[in-house]
């Protein structure tokens, strides 16, 4: 029997990229929320805890520091997935402002391989157990 599914927060705002990961995490048993706006995400924060956010770096509104300053605020215990199609200034994964950082074109495989290892994260054997399954 598994544990309550996480829950996800997706904030990109590539409609495509948004779908895919949202499909693929649903599919590996997380509670996902898609948002395209950094502005979205700020406003889902005040409505709902959630145990991993997946943010892109470039949003249309605001830039995916200032959100992951906001979710520090608001949801310490959060695990930050960054994705940026940019080089990232390693001065926000060394000030906890997010735990990991990808590089797109985003690896849903190399994803689905730090959600298992997320270091605040306590489900990772879960996800364990439905990779090899």
């Amino acid at each position: 029997m598994r544990n309550a599914a996480k829950s996800v927060l997706v904030v990109e705002d590539e409609k495509l990229l948004n779908w895919s990961l949202v499909s693929s995490l649903s599919k590996w048993g997380f509670n996902v929320r898609p948002v395209f706006t950094g502005n979205d995400a700020v406003s889902q924060l005040e409505k709902s805890d959630f145990d991993i956010i997946l943010l892109d770096y470039q949003l249309p509104d605001l830039d995916g520091i200032s959100v992951a300053r906001q979710i520090r605020q608001k949801q310490p215990n959060a695990v930050i997935f960054l994705v940026t199609a940019f080089q990232l200034n390693e001065l926000a994964l060394d000030a906890g402002l997010i735990d990991v950082y990808f590089n797109k074109p985003l690896d849903l495989q190399q994803l689905r391989q730090e959600l298992i290892k997320a270091p605040k994260w306590h489900g990772a054997k879960e996800l364990e157990t439905q990779r090899t399954s």
